[in-house]
């Protein structure tokens, strides 16, 4: 989201234009045979067949495995083969997190992977909403299942609301509400003007955790911050948005551990500061949400999931922030 000019605090709409990816995988066809294999299949088939599928797809995108391994390298300073021996077991990582993922949208909770920290998780998010039972904005990023979380807070009677953009394709964006709704996730759509952050805000008094994703910035919504020592662009606007909403901004993310099931990690809460000018307070906000991104990539590096190239190539790189 951008900002409203002379408001600096006050996100204003940004429209979704591009994709991340350029398999052309997010369709109708294939959207519906996941969700459907996910709920009927047993699980040992699943996971073979994702064995399988991620097999002919590290063999045959190699120019993909190729930019996954060039963000270990830029990331880790691995050499070329230790890098690209990582991004290989970051598909198959991939297909398992794809799996429980496709099991837990059923909506059917015999199905969602087991929570190791569900206990102590529930008390750290009492404790954040406080006696009033506030909300917050829950920062997460590409690394590990983030929609975990919309099950972890199930659990926990938390209401929960995702801040996104929707799918290019609209039976695939149909889909995802639905999906969605059978979560108890409530959905807030960017693009709508300030009726965005108002909607923000008032999910917020209500007591809702409102997550969203930290780390594909977009044009007219960005800010430097360092991220494994590279300059990088995060989104700005989760930072107006806890200001704009008096709320903290709380880094949390849900890694798979060797047996399965899964782990939250949250990071400390990120309060605003309203004696700083808005830019200055973005920056130092978002500055430490990249720190928690990478501290949890560090955790897991191969539940870092970009299939991109992350940051331009050495030497067209922006001086750093």
């Amino acid at each position: 989201m951008a900002v409203e000019p002379g408001k600096g605090a006050i996100p204003a709409p940004r429209g979704r234009r591009r994709k991340w990816v350029g398999h052309g995988l997010s369709n109708p066809v294939v959207y519906g045979a996941l969700l459907h294999g996910g709920a009927r299949l047993p699980l040992p088939v699943l996971r073979a067949a994702s064995w399988v599928g991620n097999a002919v797809a590290v063999f045959a995108l190699r120019r993909t495995v190729g930019d996954v391994a060039a963000n270990f390298e830029d990331a880790f300073g691995l050499a070329p083969a230790a890098a690209r021996a990582l991004a290989r077991r970051t598909f198959f990582e991939y297909g398992r997190t794809t799996v429980d993922l496709w099991r837990l949208r059923s909506g059917d909770a015999d199905l969602a992977p087991r929570m190791a920290t569900l206990a102590p998780d529930a008390e750290a998010f009492r404790r954040l909403r406080g006696e009033r039972g506030r909300g917050f904005l829950l920062a997460s990023a590409h690394v590990g299942n983030w929609e975990m979380g919309a099950a972890a807070l199930r659990a926990m009677g938390i209401p929960a609301a995702i801040l996104g953009q929707p799918e290019l394709d609209p039976e695939v964006h149909a889909m995802r509400l639905r999906i969605r709704e059978r979560l108890g996730v409530a959905t807030i759509e960017i693009g709508s003007t300030i009726s965005t952050a108002l909607r923000v805000r008032s999910a917020v008094g209500s007591g809702r955790v409102v997550a969203l994703a930290v780390d594909r910035s977009h044009s007219g919504d960005a800010v430097g911050v360092s991220f494994f020592g590279h300059p990088t662009a995060f989104l700005r606007s989760p930072a107006l948005l806890a200001r704009f909403c008096g709320c903290p901004i709380v880094p949390c993310f849900f890694l798979r551990n060797r047996n399965g099931g899964y782990r939250g990690v949250l990071g400390d809460p990120i309060a605003p500061d309203a004696s700083l000018p808005p830019d200055g307070d973005a920056r130092r906000m978002m500055t430490r949400v990249a720190a928690a991104v990478e501290s949890a990539i560090r955790q897991e590096p191969s539940q870092w999931f970009n299939f991109y190239r992350y940051w331009p190539p050495t030497g067209t790189r922006p001086p750093s922030p």
